[in-house]
């Protein structure tokens, strides 16, 4: 049995579409009501009809909590999949996609849900039961998988809606006194420092994100993330014009992961506006050889954390107008005809 399980508190005007995404794959709709005032309930009964579970979880400020319950629960209903779709969320099915053969076919345990623009995906996707288990109050992860357990399921995608997250709202604002508010209690746990990171960049607080950022990359964690954690911060210095320091943080980032690609394009750029027109190519360069280009293809695998414009027509962007700044004609267009190229890969690999 596939049951979809969904935290809600007063969401009736985006639960509907969130059910709507789902219920025609899934055998049961298990919303999980964590202090819902408004008609949120009727509408997903409108929605889901027969197939509505409803239990009740009085919310404590702690998402992990929700969702280790709504796993609980679902198992409890007799599931042996648990799809997860927050309300402001969409599962967008590919033509002919049959959610229930796919799982039928994997050996996964654990699926991610790509977004619908191919930038990171999510754990969505639960068998049960299961030892895994969702850890932390707020951009809560799921923990407790073994190495190979977990992999990314072709022929769907998750769209979010613009709306602050529910049931407490998930604005930067909101959001980053709970980030700094674990921060004591979780001083060695990389993740927190990388979202109190983006809570900061988020607020434009650049000097304090990078700071955070500093820390989750020193941590040693996940290499994904703690790469990433260096390329946010290369961003915030791009923000603040401190391009030597930008290229600094993409060096680090390339020594935990060299395969991340955003890096390399990243430290071209700060080296093109430092007017480091050598290092520029020579970064560019790299990242292409890593990229996604059609005729690279390196494509290293991952699970989340990637920008799709750097890892096709992003480093071309770089190498034609530095060649333009060196005054290279012939060099600057071939470079902007292979930015087209790199492009149209990229607009086909998003749309096809």
């Amino acid at each position: 049995m596939i049951v979809s399980t969904t935290l809600t508190a007063s969401n009736a005007d985006i639960i509907g579409d969130a059910l709507t995404s789902v219920a025609g794959q899934v055998d049961r709709c298990l919303v999980i009501d964590t202090g819902a005032r408004d008609d949120t309930l009727e509408v997903a009964r409108r929605v889901a009809g027969d197939k509505l579970l409803v239990r009740e979880f009085p919310w404590r400020n702690d998402f992990a909590a929700a969702r280790n319950f709504a796993l609980e629960a679902a198992q409890q209903a007799g599931a042996t999949w648990a799809v997860t779709v927050d309300t402001d969320e969409r599962l967008l099915f590919d033509a002919g996609f049959d959610l229930r053969q796919a799982l039928a076919a994997t050996q996964a345990n654990v699926l991610l849900v790509n977004d619908e623009g191919g930038y990171y995906g999510k754990e969505r996707i639960v068998r049960l039961p299961t030892k895994a288990r969702w850890v932390g109050p707020t951009h809560e992860a799921l923990g407790g998988q073994r190495e190979g357990e977990s992999e990314t399921l072709a022929g769907v995608r998750f769209a979010s809606c613009p709306r602050t997250r529910t049931p407490c709202t998930a604005s930067s604002s909101a959001t980053w006194p709970s980030c700094a508010s674990t921060r004591g209690s979780n001083a060695k746990e990389p993740r927190w420092h990388y979202y109190l990171g983006a809570s900061y960049q988020d607020l434009g607080q650049y000097a304090a994100a990078i700071d955070a950022y500093r820390a989750c990359a020193a941590l040693g964690g996940w290499a994904e993330e703690g790469a990433w954690a260096c390329y946010r911060a290369a961003e915030c210095c791009c923000s603040l014009q401190r391009w030597t320091e930008a290229i600094e943080f993409c060096a680090r980032g390339l020594a935990i992961r060299p395969a991340t690609a955003e890096l390399a394009w990243l430290a071209g750029f700060a080296a093109y506006k430092a007017r480091r027109y050598e290092d520029a190519i020579a970064w560019s360069n790299m990242a292409v050889v890593n990229g996604m280009h059609e005729r690279r293809r390196a494509g290293f695998p991952r699970k989340s954390f990637r920008n799709l414009t750097a890892l096709y027509e992003g480093p071309y962007d770089v190498l034609r107008w530095t060649f333009k700044a060196l005054g290279n004609a012939d060099a600057a267009a071939e470079a902007a005809r292979e930015f087209d190229a790199a492009k149209r890969a990229r607009e086909a690999a998003q749309h096809g």
